[in-house]
């Protein structure tokens, strides 16, 4: 069975996702799916969550997430999806007392200044998920490497180069090179909390904990009441604190959250000051089961979805 199964991933990587990618690029363009893409779609749902989806009357949080990106094409979602633009709203929002320091950014990897930079630092790409590369010793760096990945990166369109072509917001972002402070203690990438914000109220929050080395992560309700939930990365063994400055932190969470039906806005605590992290509109691109599958319809069920489609006509 199990040989089976990996077969079946195989193919699906193989075979189906870049069919599927090609009709998106060249049938699609912009446009919302139409019923063919549809039943792309579901048939790839259907074989992660083991249940058929309703991606015009959706009713659980997966089938949401997956509706937004066959079907809106409002184009905030590209602007707070772009992980250079979107500091300007975070800005506007809340103040940049809230950004990661800011120490370079540019379009060619090879004029990174390695030599002007801090010790420690950290270097993104704006255009998609993934693209990271955490620097706690640069002195230890191979910089030729570095250079390599991140071109790599910058040649990505994450948008029609992965899985079935559908992220619609990460298409139009113009590839950038951020390399930011890092803002860990004593070396350690600071736990990520993941606000889950509907209608502009924290509902559910995600955290994850050594994200780059051996994650493990937790949920918790409004109230930070751990919840049993697994969505495939081993559940954090011990007891998680609730931050002194949570109530500061729901605060940021929910003016940021402000207009959007959906939104998860990604922020970390380090020694009592709040940063921002990222703005996401399709967290985990709808692919990761909630096991037990009831949360998967009781996350759906707070989200008041905007009727962003009608006979299939761009908003």
């Amino acid at each position: 069975m199990k040989l089976m199964s990996m077969i079946y991933n195989r193919l699906f990587k193989l075979l189906y996702w870049p069919i599927c990618r090609a009709y998106a690029q060249h049938v699609l363009r912009d446009k919302p799916a139409d019923t063919i893409m549809q039943i792309f779609c579901s048939l790839d749902f259907w074989h992660v969550h083991g249940y058929w989806p309703h991606f015009r009357n959706p009713r659980s949080f997966s089938e949401k997430i997956c509706s937004r990106m066959l079907f809106d094409r409002n184009p905030r979602w590209t602007m707070i999806s772009d992980k250079l633009r979107v500091r300007d709203y975070i800005t506007d929002t809340v103040g940049s007392e809230y950004l990661i320091p800011l120490l370079w950014n540019g379009e060619n990897s090879e004029k990174i200044p390695f030599d002007e930079l801090p010790q420690s630092f950290v270097i993104k790409a704006n255009h998609g998920c993934g693209y990271n590369i955490i620097v706690k010793d640069k002195t230890r760096l191979d910089q030729a490497s570095v250079i390599l990945k991140v071109k790599k990166w910058l040649e990505e369109n994450f948008c029609l180069d992965n899985r079935l072509g559908i992220a619609w917001a990460y298409k139009a972002i113009r590839p950038n090179v951020i390399v930011e402070s890092f803002i860990g203690d004593n070396g350690k990438v600071p736990e990520d909390y993941k606000f889950l914000c509907y209608s502009g109220r924290v509902e559910f929050i995600q955290m994850n904990f050594d994200r780059f080395g051996d994650p493990y992560e937790k949920f918790f309700d409004r109230d930070f009441n751990p919840l049993d939930l697994w969505q495939g990365t081993k559940q954090y063994p011990g007891k998680v604190a609730r931050p002194n400055n949570y109530e500061d932190m729901v605060r940021v969470a929910e003016c940021l959250s402000r207009g959007f039906d959906f939104i998860r806005v990604d922020l970390y605590n380090v020694g009592g000051r709040i940063y921002f992290g990222e703005l996401t509109c399709y967290p985990a691109g709808g692919i990761v089961k909630f096991i037990p599958r009831d949360y998967d319809f009781i996350f759906g069920a707070n989200w008041q979805q905007d009727r962003f489609f009608k006979n299939d006509i761009i908003r």
